[in-house]
């Protein structure tokens, strides 16, 4: 399973803890179980991971050492054209069922 870990430092980080969060973030690897897909910066400070584990208690443990002096938003995430393709089947499976009713005068 896919997640888009994006992160932001904390407001109140002291040029201190940004030192330390880049000595932490120089020495880290991953958990077991987790793999690093991409790793972007944002150019305004912050950045996204998509990471790829079976579980996410792993996420949990990746995150931990970051906790205090970062904030985090974990989402899981499928590939694009796989969502294109359940969306495409939903929308006929709704427009199959909204004719269906129209068609029998919107009758149970």
């Amino acid at each position: 399973m896919l997640f888009a870990i994006k992160y932001r430092p904390q407001a109140s980080r002291s040029a201190a803890e940004s030192k330390h969060m880049r000595q932490l973030i120089m020495k880290w690897q991953a958990p077991q179980g987790v793999e690093v897909k991409h790793h972007f910066h944002y150019v305004s400070g912050g950045g996204v991971l998509i990471v790829e584990t079976q579980e996410p208690t792993a996420v949990y443990e990746a995150l931990g050492p970051f906790k205090p002096l970062v904030e985090f938003d974990v989402e899981p995430v499928i590939n694009f054209l796989e969502a294109m393709a359940i969306s495409t089947d939903v929308d006929e499976w709704a427009a199959s069922v909204s004719s269906a009713s129209l068609g029998n005068g919107g009758a149970r």
